[in-house]
């Protein structure tokens, strides 16, 4: 008897799987919308690659976007496992979700669980409404235009000037050497990170090792439990309580609290530790950033930001200008001109130089800061998408937005993947159509350091080029392939460039 009735309840308990998934799957074509089916076989939804690591999170997205199935479409649907979700392909429809019509978008879909992971939960990214919306208020102070230029700008400087020694002692008294890039790239943007926010005066470039940088690739490191974590976070947030699932690990959480413990205020008294101190001092005492986690997450999250999007779109720069020595030489001429007897640029000069921010520009549009990003529909009655689409977004169904995807697309960038700053030439950029260039985001929840991000890439590629030139070598990739183990874009092989001194 048992022998039979082993082998009925596995059939019934796969057949009620198979019908439950085939039901999930089911949903756009219920709703007539056109969509990307999802294998009945799996419970995977269009994710099994990304969680196999068999690609990257911007690789997967790009993919859906620029799938030939739904090219002429406005969106279409996708699986998150079996959880309906939206890819959507019209700028005026992405303009209405991250700007028009915001406030029905409140949310990004991806959440910490606040019982388990409140440092987690309260970083920029990852707080909801209620909390996000007042400390972005107060952290968007830090990023004006008046203290970037007075405060910040001076502090880069400094680094910059440690930028050119590591370079120096690493060509060893060589004319010519080869070199790569991501150990360079990476301690200057954590040396930056951490002279802005923390007052930390690490001097990782001067070291040759950070201690901020160690942290960052630790916590980057990948294991099998950072991805469940990290795979429930993004597409599971409902579980994330269930599996304790937390942003930072135990490691990276310890140095960050200690980095606040122990922070000394600045001489301006106006990090972002300093700030945010200042903050809890205007606040009433049971209110959230009174939380014992509160700046070292914001400090966490800072920190990672810099890390892995900044230094690795220096390298991309580096990379397509060393692909093409006509463009290099235009920008160096430039920079000539602009460096004088100087050694640093004046930051009104650095804003303003034409082919710099053009060259800049075009790096971001091959490689957004942002691959991908996301809302949730966060209005009870769903939102309507009449008359463009007859279907209505439903309260808690996410809506992702392939940067990476907009902004390869042939339909907007003729011949996108050839490396052109002209298409940001004053007479060009005119043309571009309105949301199909948005690296940092769009709206409200765009990112809060655009413009730090744009000043500390211009700076990094003027004084590496202003005594160097880079060249591509036998050792340099032929073609870049993102690295499939972390979130942001990032190079699965290290870049390997020729460096030549020729100083302007």
């Amino acid at each position: 008897m048992l022998h039979f009735i082993v082998p009925v309840l596995l059939l019934l308990i796969f057949l009620f799987i198979y019908l439950h998934l085939k039901k999930s799957y089911s949903y756009f074509r219920r709703h007539r919308l056109p969509y990307l089916p999802a294998s009945v076989w799996t419970p995977l939804g269009h994710l099994r690659q990304l969680l196999l690591l068999h690609i990257s999170f911007g690789d997967l997205f790009k993919n859906i976007y620029a799938d030939e199935r739904i090219e002429a479409e406005k969106l279409a649907g996708f699986f998150v496992f079996q959880t309906p979700a939206l890819i959507l392909r019209d700028p005026e429809i992405i303009r209405l979700v991250l700007v028009k019509d915001f406030n029905r978008f409140l949310n990004r879909y991806e959440a910490a669980d606040a019982g388990h992971d409140a440092m987690g939960a309260l970083t920029l990214p990852l707080a909801k409404y209620h909390q996000w919306r007042e400390s972005r208020l107060c952290m968007s102070q830090l990023f004006t235009s008046g203290r970037i230029k007075q405060r910040m700008y001076p502090l880069i400087l400094e680094v910059l000037h440690d930028l050119e020694q590591h370079l120096e002692r690493n060509m060893c008294g060589q004319a010519e050497r080869v070199l790569p890039l991501s150990e360079m790239c990476q301690l200057y943007t954590t040396d930056v990170t951490g002279k802005l926010f923390y007052s930390w005066n690490g001097a990782g470039l001067r070291q040759n090792q950070s201690q901020l940088r160690q942290q960052a690739k630790q916590l980057f490191k990948p294991d099998l439990m950072k991805l469940l974590h990290f795979m429930s976070i993004f597409f599971l947030p409902q579980w994330t309580g269930w599996l304790r699932a937390k942003v930072f690990s135990t490691p990276y959480a310890r140095f960050m609290r200690q980095l606040v413990s122990q922070h000394t205020k600045s001489e301006s008294g106006d990090d972002l530790i300093d700030h945010l101190q200042q903050l809890q001092g205007r606040r009433p005492a049971k209110h959230y950033v009174h939380h014992e986690d509160f700046i070292a997450s914001q400090a966490g999250i800072f920190l990672l930001a810099g890390f892995e999007t900044s230094s690795a779109l220096l390298a991309f720069t580096l990379y397509e200008l060393a692909k093409q020595p006509r463009l290099q030489q235009r920008l160096r001429q430039e920079l000539h001109s602009a460096f004088g007897d100087s050694f640093n640029l004046s930051y009104e000069t650095a804003v303003k130089l034409p082919y710099l921010k053009m060259v800049c520009l075009e790096a971001l549009r091959l490689y957004p800061a942002a691959a991908f990003i996301n809302r949730e529909c966060t209005q009870p009655e769903g939102f309507s998408l009449r008359p463009r689409i007859d279907f209505v977004i439903p309260c808690g169904m996410p809506a992702y937005i392939s940067i990476l995807g907009l902004q390869r697309d042939e339909k907007y960038w003729p011949n996108p993947l050839h490396f052109n700053p002209e298409r940001f030439a004053p007479q060009h950029i005119t043309q571009i159509t309105p949301m199909t260039f948005i690296p940092f985001g769009a709206g409200p929840h765009g990112c809060i350091g655009s413009r730090l991000g744009l000043l500390q890439l211009k700076l990094g590629v003027a004084h590496i080029l202003k005594t160097y030139r880079v060249e591509f070598c036998a050792q340099t990739v032929p073609e870049i392939r993102f690295n499939p183990h972390t979130f942001m874009l990032e190079s699965l092989d290290e870049l390997y460039l020729h460096f030549c001194r020729d100083p302007l």
